[in-house]
């Protein structure tokens, strides 16, 4: 796990990593991170980070299987999206140990702000029966990991807009989508952007609101999808999904749930 040629990107290298307990690969995903943040030492920086995505996609291998076995069943298309996505390069320099673990990290010293556990978005995925070929309006980009797995699931064929109201955090999502052609990021207040959602059919919500906008509601076109997290921080939210079917809306409740707060005046 130490040698300073590494077989990065090959069969033997992921055959090697299959070998390892979850244990092992993350003890070797911490070690990394640790020399990145010093400089990267002997192996050089650019070496390293092309080392810890394989490491990291390996610890992604057990995160994906538990989520699906907890949660599941899931789409296969999500589970891949879930491993092949990089969820370190969307973390915190000090969080990217962390980066394979269920859990939401903060993306800022306040804790205004957070990167969902990866679980989270798959349930969102699921419940606006996300699929290829889908344009997909995503409220609250963070650093912008559930736009890259959504484009990811989309494909090609479709597309994913996202709106930060943070501008630091829309300029790190930016960057780190900025390879993805069918993703745009706005800087802008999600709570008042329907009116340029355009004519994606699947909007998601990745902060929670007291109650459902209604012009988040009256926005949902024919067939149109919205999952959003509705109820105040201090006690249990719930994961509401809205249907517009033949010209009126149905909502319903899928679980409790607890996201960071809308960060809106509005």
């Amino acid at each position: 796990m130490t040698s300073t040629q590494p077989l990065l990107f090959t069969v033997a290298f992921r055959r090697k990593m299959a070998q390892l307990s979850q244990t092992e690969r993350q003890e070797w995903l911490v070690s990394l991170a640790q020399q990145l943040r010093t400089g990267g030492g002997p192996k050089g920086a650019s070496v390293l980070r092309q080392e810890m995505r394989e490491v990291a996609r390996g610890c992604r291998l057990g995160l994906a299987e538990s989520i699906d076995r907890n949660l599941g069943p899931f789409d296969q298309r999500y589970l891949t999206a879930l491993l092949e996505v990089p969820r370190e390069r969307f973390v915190r320099p000090e969080d990217i140990e962390r980066s394979a673990d269920d859990t939401p990290l903060p993306l800022d010293s306040e804790g205004l702000a957070t990167i969902s556990a990866p679980h989270a978005y798959l349930l969102s995925f699921r419940l606006l029966g996300l699929a290829p070929g889908d344009s997909l309006v995503e409220l609250g980009a963070g650093s912008g990991y559930g736009a890259s797995l959504a484009a990811f699931v989309v494909g090609t064929a479709g597309s994913v807009l996202t709106f930060e109201i943070d501008e630091t955090l829309a300029a790190w999502a930016a960057r780190n989508v900025s390879s993805e052609p069918n993703v745009g990021v706005v800087h802008a207040d999600a709570m008042t952007s329907s009116p340029v959602w355009g004519k994606a059919k699947k909007i998601v919500a990745m902060f929670a609101v007291d109650s459902l906008p209604p012009a988040w509601v009256e926005a949902l076109p024919e067939g149109g999808r919205l999952v959003a997290p509705v109820g105040p921080r201090d006690r249990d939210q719930r994961l509401v999904l809205v249907v517009r079917q033949n010209g009126r809306t149905v909502e319903t409740e899928h679980g409790a749930v607890r996201y960071v707060k809308n960060r809106s005046g509005r």
